[in-house]
């Protein structure tokens, strides 16, 4: 009897040991989780010219906050006061997590209500060969009353969707229109465009290229008359990150490439998304004091900002005048950049507080490699 007791002893002390050394691991992953967790929501207030790493962590924010749910989950089932951890750290984050998982509101609003749609086309389809171009008639169906393009653009090849293309397409919906461009090497020209069915009383050009240094040009605005009142609309293109498609393909299949391969494609984008970061970081600053700050109408804000919700240039761009369409009106993820391992929400529309954001909506057809996304603004 004495040797089956030692022997259940034994056992006992080796599952105690095997527990403890879970529990220990855990306890040590989840606080290392709930740091980058704290990390990434600071990325909403750290300049990436001061710091970086807040800014690679807010990329990340999505999946940190799901790792903390997991933990939460873990640690109730195993009915263990870590719990707190991850609890204290989802509440802390909790503004920033709402703003990535929205959760919707009402759908209903009273007052003048105007539709907005923000699109990348992405050069519409590259400037797909002439025939009937799937985005341009995507917009012609849904035909909102602000259209702000990214990527606005039209081949000079005789063969390739040009200008006269889309003005018939557009312009006849939209007789009011602002475009600014950039001329391209390649027979081509791209830029911003906003599109009213209202009155364009004003429009203008606030330069980023000389400010930053950086190869977006600017940030293209109009004001336009709706119901006796005038609403300024801003459409902007933040700085992408310039990934090539080789280095998204090799990312994609990081395993099977060698390790110097990976290395050198893994330093290339990281270099890449640094300087990003950072011009961005500029170009934010200038959008908010030159075209925000101080503006005494309200705002319509449209735009590609090539970042997350949880990042230095969405927050500077929102600051304390704007709301989020997306936090107010809509349920779920919605990432709007629709290549594999790139599914982030970087398509905003923003507006006034003085307004409100009804029906948020992304797209689901991938003619570009953004989806398109409309909301109803009602003031």
């Amino acid at each position: 009897m004495m040797r089956k007791n030692d022997s259940s002893g034994t056992t006992n002390k080796r599952f105690g040991v095997i527990r403890f050394t879970i529990y220990t691991f855990a306890v040590l992953l989840n606080g290392i989780v709930a740091i980058c967790t704290l990390l990434g929501k600071a990325a909403c207030f750290v300049n990436p010219l001061d710091h970086i790493l807040p800014s690679y962590l807010g990329l990340a924010f999505p999946y940190l906050v799901i790792a903390n749910l997991l933990f939460l989950l873990f640690w109730i089932i195993k009915r263990k006061y870590y719990v707190a951890l991850p609890i204290l750290t989802l509440l802390i984050c909790y503004p920033e997590t709402r703003r990535t998982f929205s959760i919707g509101h009402d759908v209903h609003a009273e007052g003048d209500t105007l539709s907005v749609m923000s699109y990348n086309v992405q050069m519409f389809e590259f400037f797909a060969p002439r025939k009937k171009n799937h985005i341009l008639q995507l917009i012609e169906e849904v035909q909102p009353d602000i259209l702000c393009i990214q990527e606005f653009g039209h081949s000079n090849l005789s063969d390739h969707l040009g200008e006269k293309d889309i003005q018939q397409s557009l312009y006849r919906l939209y007789p009011h229109h602002k475009f600014m461009g950039n001329d391209l090497s390649w027979n081509a020209e791209i830029g911003e465009a906003i599109l009213s069915k209202h009155p364009i009383v004003r429009h203008g050009v606030i330069n980023l290229e000389e400010n930053t240094g950086t190869k977006i040009k600017g940030v293209l605005y109009a004001d336009i008359l709706f119901k006796g009142d005038t609403i300024r609309i801003i459409n902007c293109h933040l700085e992408s990150n310039r990934i090539t498609e080789n280095e998204k393909k090799t990312l994609q299949k990081i395993k099977a490439v060698s390790k110097e391969d990976a290395n050198q494609v893994v330093n290339s984008v990281s270099n890449k998304m640094s300087v990003s970061y950072k011009n961005r970081a500029k170009q934010a600053n200038i959008i908010h004091q030159q075209l925000i700050k101080e503006c005494p109408l309200p705002i319509i804000l449209c735009g590609d900002f090539n970042d997350v919700p949880v990042s230095y240039a969405y927050q500077t761009i929102r600051g304390d005048k704007l709301l989020d369409a997306f936090e107010e009106s809509a349920t779920g993820y919605g990432y709007t950049y629709n290549k594999q391992l790139f599914h982030f929400r970087i398509d905003q529309i923003m507006h006034s507080k003085e307004a409100k954001a009804i029906q948020f909506h992304v797209g689901d057809k991938d003619y570009s490699d953004h989806y398109p996304i409309s909301c109803k603004i009602v003031f």
